[in-house]
């Protein structure tokens, strides 16, 4: 089944790149400064869903899978959960609302494909300010925690005070760096650092709620023929007792976005426990990565 997802989706990814070829010809997908826009249809988690895009409603759904099965807590009730073995899918719908300006506020609900119910049902949120051009800062709070729409026993639906406030300084590098790294006429590049702050945080090896985590954060994404992209995101944590083993040293995603309603885009995304060589062991191998097929609602 897995095999048949992934060819799949290497297919779509072929068909998209023909049709990109005859898209650039019509489109410029330049902003009003004619500088190019970078793919943002989910590339970031730390920011708009929808890059690129100005109006005030967008939406999408998706389709996510793991490439390899894990042991999930299935909640099948309001008080009690079992665990199984599984490859974890979902189907996403994520809507942006902009009134202004760059400020957003955006909510993707996720359902799992097997062993649906209420209880399973979970969301992530974001809001605030990020303006996807170059040389711009950013303030955005985001939530990708265990928020839940039905909850199991005495759990709150979101855990507001365990979300991300990051900052962050979108820059494009040097002229003669960029010319010497674009490959062609069109693609650009842009890079980000900043800070991210999480008031409240769990820590695995005392089983606490602790304080204060702390996190820098500073990467660069390619876009290659307006629509490619590759991205790549590096982190450090200045008290690394703070790192918890699903906290990764990087993450990475790579893929295809089309930017107009009813385009698609297909993304791999690995955000969780990956491990700089001689760091200690994480379990942020290739195949801990997720795949995503997303069509940009016709708002």
């Amino acid at each position: 089944m897995r095999e048949k997802f992934l060819l799949a989706c290497a297919l779509l990814l072929a068909a998209t790149a023909t049709a990109a070829a005859e898209a650039d010809k019509k489109e410029t997908l330049r902003d009003e400064a004619g500088e190019p826009v970078q793919v943002g249809v989910f590339t970031s988690r730390w920011g708009r869903l929808f890059s690129g895009n100005e109006d005030k409603f967008s939406g999408a759904l998706s389709f996510t899978s793991g490439l390899k099965e894990q042991r999930i807590a299935i909640p099948n009730s309001s008080s009690t959960a079992e665990q199984k073995k599984k490859y974890n899918q979902t189907l996403n719908l994520s809507l942006q609302y902009s009134p202004y300006s760059f400020w957003f506020a955006n909510i993707t609900s996720r359902l799992p494909v097997t062993d649906t119910s209420r209880y399973t049902a979970d969301f992530r949120y974001s809001f605030g300010y990020d303006d996807w051009h170059a040389n711009t800062f950013s303030l955005v709070y985001s939530n990708y925690g265990d928020n839940h729409f039905w909850t199991s026993g005495s759990r709150r639906n979101t855990y507001f005070e365990q979300g991300a406030v990051t900052l962050a300084y979108k820059f494009s590098l040097p002229k003669p760096v960029e010319n010497a790294l674009l490959i062609n006429k069109g693609d650009s590049i842009i890079c980000q650092a900043g800070y991210s702050w999480v008031p409240r945080y769990y820590d695995l090896s005392s089983n606490d709620i602790r304080k204060n985590k702390n996190v820098m954060l500073g990467g660069c994404g390619y876009t290659f023929k307006q629509h490619f992209f590759v991205r790549a995101t590096a982190f450090w944590y200045p008290d690394s007792s703070q790192q918890q083993p699903w906290n990764g040293d990087y993450s990475y995603s790579f893929g295809y976005a089309g930017y107009t309603p009813g385009s698609f885009s297909v993304q791999y995304a690995n955000y969780s426990g990956t491990r700089y060589p001689g760091h200690q062991t994480g379990n942020g191998k290739f195949r801990e990565g997720t795949v995503s097929l997303t069509w940009f609602l016709p708002l």
